[in-house]
């Protein structure tokens, strides 16, 4: 054979990978016009194109524009979302009930992270203004909290967000700081008067953002909002909103809009749950990492479940069954949440899992979780004790500053 240059492509080496399932969402909307599946029946969509062909009928433009400018502007096309659509008349509250959301829940098959709930009533609607939102905002936070609760119960978590429908003012907002919805969110805003628009916002960035990561995020860059928009919240516009009432939305938990104080555009204030300040979990991120390490756990030891294992003269566990219970969550952890936890000097995911600990040196533990004398018998009890800690990554919230010169 002549000489020549042969030339062969190699491939994968740029580390290109579909997106996460962490993005995966199910959107509920009550939409002015039935889309092509019809009202009631839920489907997939991965991306702007096929948005636009499922609301393409004639008055379900403002439908599009959310999808579009609003969730697909922030999180990448591929993300997988479950769409629900209900006629306009149908409340958030009815959207987020079990008979309707869990249509979307179950095609998901248990995947999603992720759920918002929006509106687009007829024009003749009138909201009935309760604390400060239409009162179907804050029923929809309740019966949505059901919904979360049991599918927690299930280890198929998600976050929710409720579109803060006909907001007022922060003064007469309800004040969540002293409830326990610690799986939800109220987007208070609107982009050129449309709420929804927001809390499409809001879904978009937290599909895109890692789940440790603060929808807020300064490094994140603005929010996907056009500079010929007009951005407010409720009836005044972002720019003019008194610091007073920000801080009033944040002190009662709301997710809002605020200047970016060093580029043009818009940033969340905070990743707010409602729920009060003293739970582990009173934050968008917190919780996500909470569900991640929750269907992690079960999936480890669900494996488990009627397995034969070696026991002492005691009826306890032997010592190598233990430690392999507590190796593999530890392990499974490590391997798909490293980089949403803080890490150990060997730079693993800081995890520790605890199996039939020292009821003397753990007598905390135990007492924190209602038991009061452990039964370490497996013969006698089938049973043992696993408790699993996580250290998460902290949030910078407070920065302060001391400047000044020297000689």
């Amino acid at each position: 054979m002549r000489p020549k240059v042969n030339i062969t492509l190699s491939n994968g080496n740029l580390g290109l990978q579909a997106p996460s399932e962490n993005g995966t969402c199910v959107v509920l909307v009550a939409s002015p016009i039935a889309p092509v599946a019809g009202y009631g029946v839920p489907f997939l969509i991965k991306n702007i194109a096929q948005a636009k062909a499922a609301f393409i009928q004639a008055g379900n433009e403002a439908v599009v524009l959310v999808f579009e400018k609003a969730f697909f502007a922030e999180a990448p096309e591929g993300i997988k979302v479950y769409v629900l659509a209900m006629a306009p008349t149908v409340t958030l509250q009815t959207l987020v009930a079990a008979a309707n959301a869990e249509k979307a829940l179950n095609m998901a098959t248990g995947a999603a992270r992720l759920l918002a709930a929006i509106k687009f009533p007829s024009g003749s609607y009138t909201p009935v203004i309760t604390t400060g939102f239409d009162g179907d905002v804050h029923s929809a936070v309740t019966d949505a909290t059901t919904l979360a609760a049991a599918w927690f119960a299930k280890k198929k978590p998600f976050r929710y967000f409720i579109e803060g429908f006909g907001f007022t003012t922060a003064a007469a907002a309800k004040d969540y700081s002293t409830t326990t919805n610690r799986h939800g969110h109220i987007v208070v805003g609107n982009v050129d008067n449309g709420t929804a628009f927001a809390t499409m916002l809001a879904l978009g960035r937290a599909a895109k953002a890692q789940p440790q990561q603060n929808i807020g995020r300064i490094k994140s860059g603005s929010l996907a909002i056009a500079e010929t928009s007009v951005v407010k919240i409720g009836t005044v516009l972002v720019d003019q909103t008194p610091d007073a009432d920000l801080d009033l939305l944040y002190d009662k938990r709301y997710i809002t809009f605020e200047k970016n104080a060093i580029a043009s555009g818009y940033v969340f204030n905070d990743d707010n749950s409602l729920t009060v300040v003293t739970d582990d979990y009173n934050n968008l991120r917190y919780g996500r990492i909470i569900d991640n390490a929750t269907r992690i756990a079960f999936e480890t030891y669900y494996r488990e479940l009627k397995e034969d294992v070696d026991v002492d003269d005691d009826g306890r566990l032997s010592a190598a069954v233990e430690k392999a219970l507590e190796t593999a969550v530890e392990t499974n952890i490590d391997a798909q949440m490293r980089a949403q936890l803080s890490k150990k000097q060997d730079g693993t995911a800081d995890v520790e899992c605890l199996v039939n600990p020292d009821p003397a040196a753990y007598a905390g533990l135990y007492a924190a979780n209602n038991i009061d004398i452990p039964n370490f018998n497996a013969l006698q009890s089938g049973s043992c004790y696993l408790f699993i800690a996580l250290r998460p990554k902290a949030c910078l919230k407070q920065l302060n500053v001391f400047l000044g010169f020297t000689a």
